[in-house]
């Protein structure tokens, strides 16, 4: 789960700000909450809401987690990483940090850095009183290194040593001691696992990979997949694959040689090409079987009726991206970052999905739902919490700074205040009597 991000000098960010979801004293919506039992445990809201007028900065609260998920699994996106360009100071040092919950740890990782690689990189074990230090990275420094308590002796240290010394400046240590199977800091496994497992991001442009596959070998993926289906009233009964032949797909021979070339015999490889998901499966000695995704709908006796995927509406398509999301939060501890959800889709639509996934909470599951949105009626204090929503505007100076909905302290028609601008993060135009033309 994400308990908190701060982001410095990155994208519409200048000063440090932070975002918050852990969650606050009220009773309100007590399943929406993964309350701490302990004394060092922190208390966790189970979604997180960010509204902002076009161009506040609400997107690039998403893209600045994608970009340390990036560097965290030892990918550093230059063509990303882009910090505050209103600024009078020629700062180039970006900074990102989140605190998460894996299972029953929390941890608290993040990074400085620029076009040209890391600068400094730590994670600490957090609790609710103490940060416990698991390693420390500063490029600048005569020892760049500091580690905490490592366990297994002198032996795990000196290998410790020499995963250190020869991590690229672009790579995390992160990344770095996974890939080279290093131990002796036992905390590094579940905070890398968190990023390259729990952590899931769909930006308005995501296509989910191989729905059509994973239903159908799966009889329970299957039986949820038709139900939400037919509860989010698309009008497809069932997604399914179809044997084609390659002169019936989008793709060209060199491009299937290439995949084959690199591929694995009894492998299934998903491709989307336009509106068109296409599963290629290799076969021994370069051959393959090629199918195409596409709906089923039911007419008026019963009877299926095959559409190509081209033909369905964009609200629907968008909705085949969230399908495979609601029951991955349904059956594991996932976390969720959603950037625009109500792109293409009737305003109620957001309201059923989130509904949807409140349902399904469970108190033992660590699932955790956040996304972006314009939707003002799912505003309303009867479905969700205050400091669940966050407001995300820009100051004078261009730069992004965010505020919780509970700091209001509403006790209004929360909705009805936001379209007043009560809470801020909503467009102001000019009187129409100011334009020229």
């Amino acid at each position: 789960m994400l308990l908190r991000a701060t982001f410095r000098n990155i994208l519409s960010f200048k000063d440090e700000v932070q975002i918050s979801f852990v969650a606050g004293k009220s009773d309100l919506h007590s399943n929406q909450v993964y309350r701490a039992e302990k004394r060092d445990d922190i208390s966790v809201l189970k979604s997180g809401i960010i509204y902002g007028a076009n161009a506040s900065g609400k997107s690039n609260i998403i893209k600045a987690i994608y970009i340390i998920r990036e560097i965290a699994l030892g990918r550093h996106p230059r063509y990303l990483i882009e910090p505050f360009k209103l600024s009078t100071a020629n700062d180039t040092i970006s900074k990102v940090e989140v605190e998460i919950k894996v299972d029953t740890k929390y941890y608290a990782y993040g990074v400085e850095f620029s076009i040209q690689g890391i600068n400094e990189e730590w994670l600490y074990e957090i609790s609710s009183r103490t940060d416990k230090l698991i390693f420390t990275r500063k490029a600048n420094s005569i020892e760049p290194y500091e580690f905490g308590t490592i366990t297994g002796g002198a032996s795990n240290a000196q290998l410790l040593k020499f995963i250190s010394h020869g991590t690229p400046n672009d790579k995390s240590f992160l990344s770095e001691y996974i890939h080279r199977d290093g131990v002796g800091l036992d905390a590094i496994r579940p905070a890398f696992g968190w990023f390259a497992s729990r952590l899931q991001i769909i930006f308005p442009e995501t296509k989910y990979q191989g729905l059509a596959y994973q239903v159908e070998s799966n009889a329970l993926l299957q039986e949820y997949t038709k139900s939400l289906l037919e509860f989010f009233n698309t009008g497809i009964y069932d997604i399914r694959h179809f044997p084609i032949k390659k002169e019936e797909s989008d793709l060209s021979t060199e491009y299937i040689n290439n995949i084959l070339a690199r591929g694995i015999p009894g492998q299934t490889i998903s491709i989307t090409v336009n509106r068109n998901m296409y599963y290629l499966t290799l076969g021994e000695n370069g051959s393959y079987q090629l199918s195409k995704q596409k709906a089923v709908h039911l007419d008026g006796a019963g009877n299926e009726v095959v559409f190509e995927m081209e033909q369905e509406s964009d609200g629907s398509l968008r909705m085949l991206d969230f399908i495979p999301m609601l029951i991955d939060l349904r059956m594991n501890p996932r976390v969720y970052l959603v950037d625009e959800i109500d792109r293409s889709m009737h305003p109620k639509l957001s309201m059923k999905i989130l509904e949807c996934y409140y349902s399904t909470l469970a108190s033992e599951r660590d699932s955790q739902f956040i996304f972006t949105t314009h939707e003002s009626n799912l505003l309303n204090l009867d479905l969700i919490r205050a400091d669940e929503v966050w407001f995300v505007e820009k100051s004078n100076d261009g730069a992004s700074h965010m505020t919780s909905l509970a700091e209001y302290k509403p006790r209004e028609d929360v909705q009805k205040g936001y379209l007043q601008g009560r809470y801020g993060a909503i467009p102001f135009f000019a009187p129409i009597k100011s334009l020229k033309w």
